[in-house]
């Protein structure tokens, strides 16, 4: 149920993402109160575990305020919420995935399309196909 729920809202943030550039905050917290409540019933995690998830997100929304919006407030905002669902090993194994994948295309990006290094890539495509790509490692579930 959990993964469902955040493949889905990946899948469809990643599609605003893309077309707005821009990753609504509404859907994003109602999937993030989901999480919360799915953890209350199922209890698949430790709250240390969660905690530590959430924590990946306030460290990206400090380095946002450090670097006056290099990272966008959205993905940070993500990140919290990946966090309520994967714990911390799996959301910075989602993070670092995610950013792998995003350098690779950013720098095909810069080489091609001869962009500079200002150009803006949706980060949360990104994340989508790391999160899939785990699962898929994981033989359909999230360690």
């Amino acid at each position: 149920m959990e993964i469902g729920c955040l493949m889905g809202a990946l899948s469809l943030l990643s599609l605003e993402d893309l077309r707005i550039k821009k990753i609504p905050i509404v859907p994003l917290l109602l999937t993030g109160i989901v999480g919360m409540i799915l953890h209350l019933i199922y209890g698949n995690r430790e709250i240390t575990d969660i905690l530590g998830g959430l924590s990946i997100g306030f460290i990206l929304y400090a380095i946002c305020l450090i670097t006056k919006g290099k990272i966008g407030k959205g993905d940070c905002y993500l990140y919290m919420v990946t966090g309520v669902y994967l714990g911390f090993w799996n959301n910075l194994l989602l993070l670092w995935l995610s950013s792998v994948l995003a350098g690779v295309v950013g720098i095909s990006v810069m080489l091609l399309k001869k962009k500079n290094r200002d150009y803006k890539l949706p980060f949360v495509p990104f994340t989508f196909i790391a999160a899939l790509l785990m699962l898929l490692a994981g033989g359909g579930k999230f360690a």
